[in-house]
């Protein structure tokens, strides 16, 4: 069995066709036309893995937005505290923050979560 048991057939220019030639004639003896075309595909193929709707681009782009909505929560939070604790950061007041943050957590998500809806 050989290594390359798909065979399609194409044509080309003859610019191309001369051009690939060049190309041919600069690598290593062992290098032919078809390796070049086949590597070519190849960088063509891993391209296109970065398209809309590929797993790949999706990932990417998930993980893109995450990391952007992760500093855009860190600043806010930042800034949420700074006003609470009126511009004064210490251990006392940023632990209240804190406290009072996780008592009233539940009816602040509540309330939050009516006002998108309206």
């Amino acid at each position: 069995m050989t290594l390359y048991p798909v065979r399609r057939s194409l044509s080309l220019t003859q610019d191309m066709a001369d051009r690939l030639a060049l190309l041919v004639s600069q690598q290593n003896r062992d290098v032919t036309e078809a390796d070049l075309i086949r590597d070519a595909i190849r960088r063509y193929l891993d391209e296109q893995a970065d398209l809309m709707g590929s797993r790949k681009h999706f990932q990417r782009s998930f993980e893109r937005r995450l990391d952007a909505l992760e500093a855009a929560l860190s600043f806010h939070l930042d800034v949420l505290l700074f006003l609470i604790l009126g511009g004064q950061v210490d251990n006392a007041a940023l632990n209240a923050a804190v406290d009072a943050a996780r008592k009233h957590h539940a009816a602040l998500s509540k309330h939050l979560a009516s006002v998108r809806h309206e």
